[in-house]
């Protein structure tokens, strides 16, 4: 459905950002099983566990439009992953990598959003944005918590201050 009520194929520019986000979630969904699988840390298991959990649901809309529209989308890059439990790479590295990888694909999306004319991608690009955003939110908590990050200040409670 497009923003004037009627059914339309897919134009190339929505096929292309379509294709250009599900390459990049792809990739990211194989980078997030490699490094859950080297993760000793239940937190951070945990946090790669809803990662992998929300670019899936971000792949399977995604190719599920373009098997609609009988284009095919990309391969998944599971196969490619090898048996390996050794980190090649520092917890905060990872989880690092992880929560730039979610914060990019929000500003993805975000473009894909404003491009495209039919409502049903729109609406799409808008619920992974708001998916994603729920995983930065989670990135950052674990970012604090492990001492990685600080917290940024905050303006002060007027609520708790004494009357003057």
């Amino acid at each position: 459905m497009d923003l004037f009520g009627d059914k339309r194929p897919l134009n190339s520019m929505e096929a292309g950002n379509i294709f250009f986000n599900l390459k990049k979630s792809i990739a990211a969904k194989a980078l997030v099983i490699g490094f859950k699988q080297v993760i000793k840390d239940k937190d951070i298991h945990k946090f790669m566990d809803n990662c992998l959990h929300t670019v899936n649901k971000n792949i399977n809309i995604f190719s599920s439009i373009l098997q609609d529209e009988n284009l095919k989308p990309p391969q998944l890059l599971d196969n490619e992953i090898t048996n390996s439990d050794v980190a090649p790479f520092s917890d905060k590295l990872m989880v690092f990598h992880t929560g730039f990888l979610f914060n990019l694909a929000a500003t993805y999306y975000a473009a894909a959003m404003v491009t495209s004319m039919r409502i049903d991608v729109a609406g799409h690009c808008d619920a992974s944005i708001f998916r994603d955003l729920k995983t930065i939110s989670s990135f950052g908590r674990i970012m604090i918590k492990k001492g990685w990050i600080e917290k940024l200040p905050e303006a002060d409670d007027r609520k708790e201050l004494p009357d003057n």
